[in-house]
């Protein structure tokens, strides 16, 4: 199914539409669009999200820094942000894993 290329929102809805072909791809879309807002709208406030065998997107927050311009070496603050950190699941990896050797 997904050889080396990207695998995108398109292929995605067109994916699910093929397997339920019941359903309109407009609403498979509006479904897909439901789920990743609300993902973001977690993320955003500050919550954790964990989904059981996929995987964890955990918000850290990283201290303020004085780092510098690689082209000048002029020194830049850089204030205290979020950043988001993605650990994939035991279950994932072990599929990632088992997929590379069996080819």
């Amino acid at each position: 199914m997904i050889n080396s290329k990207t695998y995108v929102k398109s292929d995605l809805i067109n994916s699910i539409q093929s397997k339920y072909d019941k359903l309109p791809s407009g609403d498979v879309e509006r479904i897909i669009d439901i789920i990743f807002k609300h993902l973001t709208n977690s993320l955003a406030s500050g919550s954790n999200i964990e989904l059981r065998n996929f995987g964890c997107w955990r918000i850290k927050n990283m201290k303020p820094k004085i780092a510098r311009n690689p082209k000048t070496g002029e020194k830049i603050n850089i204030g205290e942000k979020k950043k988001i950190y993605w650990k994939s699941s035991k279950v994932l990896n072990q599929r990632i894993n088992k997929s590379k050797i069996e080819t």
